[in-house]
């Protein structure tokens, strides 16, 4: 185990660090949040509201349309660059606790480690992931949990409401799950976990991962409906994006890897946004000798400022563990981290320098 996982509190005492903060809690995740980033924002906002506290959430663009079109995400803001810190829901000073979910990398967190920084004396991580960087002085980090969500559903489900609120009915004592009856929260929750276990597809799945999405579903969430809203709704632009990536593809180290890149140009002429490469990166593990797919997108950068690639990693799950390449070790030696199976980076540099950096790197490891 190494100083990342290594948790400073357990979910009951995370949920009392947040219960009893004396003021406003501000709740941040990654910047391009993915479902499981916007689901643990939203479901911690509004577990804390229902309890009686103030709780708000912020977003780093750019959000996913589908994202921005569920129910809870009238309950966060979008940070924007322009506004800064003015644009925040509570000025950075007045925030009791500010609390960090799906991340604790500061390469991931964009534009807010600014508003951060001067405050990890009142900073919870709440995380995942096996490695993160961001010295805050709580953490509550479990690398088993196959998405964020699934702690964020025990901190909430040990959150005792204010004791103003105790009263005939009313859940006083720690370990009650009312909270997730809340349809906003059980929403959130269920597409967090559905979000990064590729609908209960992937090799993170565990028996408590199935286990919470039986209760959220005992409890009202329409998993069925919540499929189609997010994963049968794209947009052409998204399928006209596809095809570029496809054409992009290229086999390496035995085809043992598959590499994929997206340049400026593919964003501009397909109308496709960055936020939806999300998924492409899973096709070519369609292809049985692949153990290892990259996927690169350049974006273009302001005026003067260098290049910036994205590279996400994914490993199939194999029978023998040996056989299972831990993607996380990859990223790392490019600056990034992440899971065993799910990793990522960034790079100022052009996408073809990162292209034949990453081919170099999977030659050598395949």
């Amino acid at each position: 185990m190494n100083d990342y996982t290594r948790s400073t509190l357990n979910r009951a005492a995370a949920a009392q660090r947040i219960a009893e903060a004396p003021g406003p809690v501000l709740v941040l995740t990654h910047a391009k949040p993915d479902g499981d980033a916007f689901g643990a924002v939203v479901a911690l906002v509004a577990g804390v509201r229902q309890r009686g506290g103030q709780a708000f959430g912020v977003l780093v663009p750019p959000v996913p349309a589908a994202l921005g079109a569920r129910p809870g995400a009238g309950l966060v803001s979008v940070w924007h660059d322009a506004a800064g810190v003015a644009g925040l829901p509570v000025p950075p000073d007045e925030v009791a606790l500010f609390v960090v979910v799906d991340t604790g990398a500061w390469s991931q967190v964009g534009p807010l480690r600014p508003v951060l920084e001067p405050h990890l004396d009142r900073t919870l991580i709440i995380d995942h992931h096996l490695s993160g960087d961001i010295p805050a002085s709580d953490r509550l980090v479990d690398g088993a949990a196959a998405a964020a969500c699934e702690v964020v559903a025990d901190v909430l489900v040990h959150l005792a409401p204010p004791a103003s609120d105790a009263g005939p009915g009313a859940p006083t004592r720690a370990g009650d799950p009312t909270l997730l009856a809340n349809p906003v929260i059980g929403e959130s929750l269920f597409m967090g976990i559905a979000s990064d276990t590729g609908w209960f597809r992937y090799a993170n799945v565990r028996p408590a991962t199935l286990e919470l999405a039986a209760t959220l579903i005992r409890a009202g969430v329409d998993h069925a409906g919540l499929y189609q809203e997010l994963e049968r709704a794209e947009r052409p632009e998204k399928l006209a994006l596809l095809t570029r990536a496809l054409k992009s593809l290229e086999y390496v180290a035995g085809g043992r890897g598959a590499v994929m890149s997206l340049r400026p140009a593919d964003f501009v002429q397909t109308g496709a946004a960055p936020e939806e490469t999300e998924g492409l990166i899973d096709l070519p593990q369609r292809v049985g000798a692949v153990r290892v797919t990259v996927l690169l997108s350049e974006t273009r950068p302001a005026s003067g400022a260098a290049p910036l690639t994205r590279m996400s990693f994914r490993s199939r799950h194999a029978a023998d563990p040996a056989d299972t390449v831990n993607v996380a070790e990859l990223a790392a030696t490019l600056g990034g981290g992440g899971h065993a199976r799910a990793a990522g980076a960034k790079a100022n540099r052009p996408v073809d320098v990162v292209r034949a950096e990453v081919t170099r790197l999977l030659e050598d490891t395949l």
